[in-house]
């Protein structure tokens, strides 16, 4: 019996602990319009976007015959509602193309602030983290959510 109790006790704390950790984490979901990246970091993926992705999406980022482009309404429309960390995620696990997972997070991270800067987001004081657990708390928004 005593066992039962605690057991239902347990499970009780987990489920109030785990919705109050879900509405914080609502709470804090942020866009791509908020600033999140830095300059600095862009710079950084836009050398190492030269250097893996370039030969195939094209200098200009519009891509090339079968490739796609990584700019543009059409690009933010394929991540519409999708997290950095899903981004992030996808890059990560299939390019370059001749050599998947050949780039760490962090310069993959990179290469997405760099993307971002080009598709117009605004850039902020602070580096996106290539913390999946933070990267995964920025919302991708074609339009600039009005504030709440």
């Amino acid at each position: 019996m005593k066992m039962h109790w605690v057991l239902g006790a347990v499970f009780s704390a987990a489920t109030m602990l785990g919705s109050s950790t879900t509405l914080y984490a609502q709470d804090v979901t942020r866009s791509i319009w908020d600033g999140v990246y830095s300059s600095a970091q862009a710079d950084r993926g836009k050398t190492a976007y030269s250097s893996n992705c370039e030969k195939c999406h094209a200098g200009s980022l519009d891509g090339m015959d079968e490739i796609p482009g990584l700019k543009g309404p059409h690009f933010i429309a394929d991540w519409e509602t999708q997290t950095v960390a899903e981004l992030v995620t996808r890059i990560r696990s299939t390019m370059p193309i001749d050599n998947p997972g050949a780039l760490s997070t962090a310069t993959v991270t990179d290469v997405v602030a760099y993307l971002l800067q080009q598709n117009q987001m605004p850039a902020g004081s602070a580096e996106l983290s290539p913390d999946a657990g933070m990267a995964g708390q920025i919302r991708i928004n074609a339009v600039k959510q009005a504030a709440k």
